[in-house]
């Protein structure tokens, strides 16, 4: 009885685990058995390798050979076995040295004439080795640019293009490889930027996408001085908005501004939303992007694609967790399936979405700064004096409960957008009043940005020793401990007047922090509680 083994990865949401793969090579009748997986795909890969390795030249055993993949408890679905498989036949038949694979991942999926193909998820998995002191991985010659970007010196990356390349890194002879190198089939590449775009594209149906927001500036914004302040302040504390207003006023174009004004990534979350990407099999830049995402969704986006689904043979994230460490925007809002608007209501709490299929649940970070945009009513025209409104009292109030009161609850900041009356646009550096706050600004995004670099700032010294660095993820227990009790006391009124629920007073207390700290104040007072109320209860 031979025995071969090798080790690779599964990865479970962005969660790898290491895989041991062993081969048995017995005395009987000719089978080839894989046990410890379930998945179609995967038990497929017996004819993969079976394929590959007699495009090599190899002798295949005449025996009967069993496949055990452990932990079988762990998930395991799709061809990124493949390679690992082979591997540990050639350790089992001593076609290769068994010593070679120690400390050693082996990842790639198997073409019938040997070539290697890429993988997904290549970042989780690196991250994982390098966690774990694996020493060494050999994985698609297509994948090593994005395994090197988090690779260091305590790990190799070695790249392979056809199965004979494995088996010389593991030190098979010339003898045992029957193809010189030079006649290896060449090997699909990784996909263009544009190609992987389309290709993801096609899997959401068009229903979401990445805003390129690099060259977007609130100088490009006319009027509207309260909105870009509301936006100042939802940006310096991380806070949800919501927009309303008539079609055409510029609802869209200050939400897509609002990543020109953003702090950039830390490295950690620079990392978080690389392997999110890479899950997916989207191109991995190097250095790592560290503008926060912003993904545009669509009100046609189905349940699966916001949440995640099953995508292939295996469960993969889906809008809310692109978006993670960045910004979703819903325009439109009252326009989306009522399932989808309440599948917000976790993430918005917990920052996790957990998503459950018959393959079984997967839980991905899902924290992202929520950014809707309404209409005051179905024809849009209620404001508006280009056009009367048609909308009966009827139509109005069933449009205006397409948001659920729990989702509304959720949302810090309530914004009404009214139309512009004027094309003069005040210059970039120009010096402006804010009806809202009472007080002076700059409304370019350089100002903006370091207006809201320094609120930060204080935020995070303030919460350096918390679980926390935002405002809008600050505990209530804090909060009550902290606010002054002055304003703790205004309030409970609104509390008492059933103005607002409690968890909508923590959402005033958490805006006037967030107000305090952009104007630079040791602890917010009754102005900022006073803006704080008008931006979370709009009217009153």
């Amino acid at each position: 009885m031979n025995i071969g083994q090798a080790l690779t990865a599964s990865v479970s949401g962005l969660t790898a685990n290491t895989i041991t793969v062993q081969a048995f090579i017995t005395p009987g009748l000719p089978t080839f058995t894989m046990v410890g997986a379930k998945d179609t795909v995967l038990l497929q890969a017996r004819e993969r390798v079976r394929a590959a390795c007699k495009t090599t030249g190899l002798s295949w055993p005449k025996t009967r050979i069993t496949v055990n993949l452990s932990p079988a408890s762990l998930p395991k679905y799709g061809a990124s076995y493949d390679l690992a498989v082979a591997a540990c036949l050639c350790s089992a038949m001593r076609c290769v040295n068994p010593f070679a694979l120690d400390d050693t991942l082996v990842l790639g999926e198997l073409a019938l004439d040997g070539s290697v193909l890429p993988i997904t998820s290549v970042l989780p998995i690196v991250s994982h080795a390098l966690a774990t002191g694996i020493q060494r991985i050999i994985l698609p010659e297509a994948n090593v640019p994005e395994a090197r970007i988090l690779s260091d010196d305590s790990l190799s990356i070695l790249g392979v293009k056809h199965i004979q390349d494995l088996l010389r890194i593991l030190g098979a002879s010339s003898n045992t490889i029957g193809l010189p190198v030079s006649s290896s089939p060449s090997v699909t590449t990784q996909p263009t930027q544009n190609e992987a775009e389309q290709r993801y594209s096609s899997l959401t149906d068009g229903s979401y996408q990445f805003l390129d927001t690099a060259s977007r500036d609130f100088t490009d914004v006319i009027g509207h001085e309260d909105a870009k302040w509301a936006l100042e302040i939802a940006a310096a504390g991380g806070h949800h908005v919501l927009m309303q207003g008539p079609p055409g006023v510029g609802k869209t174009m200050l939400a897509s501004r609002l990543p020109s004004i953003l702090p950039d990534l830390t490295h950690e979350e620079a990392i978080e939303a690389a392997c999110i990407r890479s899950s997916l099999g989207l191109p991995v830049t190097s250095p790592l992007d560290v503008t926060a995402p912003f993904l545009n969704v669509h009100h046609n986006v189905t349940l699966a694609s916001f949440t995640g689904g099953i995508q292939g043979a295996t469960i993969k994230p889906g809008a809310m967790t692109l978006a993670h460490h960045g910004i979703l925007f819903l325009d439109e809002a009252p326009e989306f399936e009522r399932n989808v608007m309440q599948a917000l209501r976790t993430p918005l709490e917990t920052g996790f979405v957990t998503v459950t299929r018959l393959r079984g649940a997967v839980s991905y970070p899902a924290q992202f700064q929520l950014i809707l945009a309404q209409n005051p009513c179905p024809c849009g025209h209620l404001w508006s004096t280009h056009g009367e409104c048609t909308c009966t009292a009827q139509e109005l109030r069933r449009y205006r409960q397409r948001i659920s009161g729990p989702i509304r609850d959720r949302i810090d900041i309530k914004l009404d957008v009214p139309p512009v009356h004027s094309l003069a646009a005040p210059a970039a550096s120009s010096d402006t009043y804010s009806p809202l706050l009472g007080t002076h600004a700059h409304w370019d995004s350089e100002h903006m940005r370091e207006t809201v670099r320094l609120a930060r700032e204080r935020s995070a010294y303030r919460y350096q020793n918390l679980p926390w660095s935002t405002n809008a993820h600050a505990d209530a227990s804090w909060l009550m401990r902290q606010t002054p009790r002055s304003l703790l006391t205004a309030v409970n009124a609104l509390l008492k007047r059933e103005e607002i629920t409690v968890r909508g007073a923590h959402k005033i207390l958490r805006i006037a922090w967030s107000i305090s700290d952009l104007l630079g104040k040791g602890h917010p007072d009754a102005d900022d509680l006073s803006a704080a109320q008008a931006l979370y209860l709009p009217g009153n």
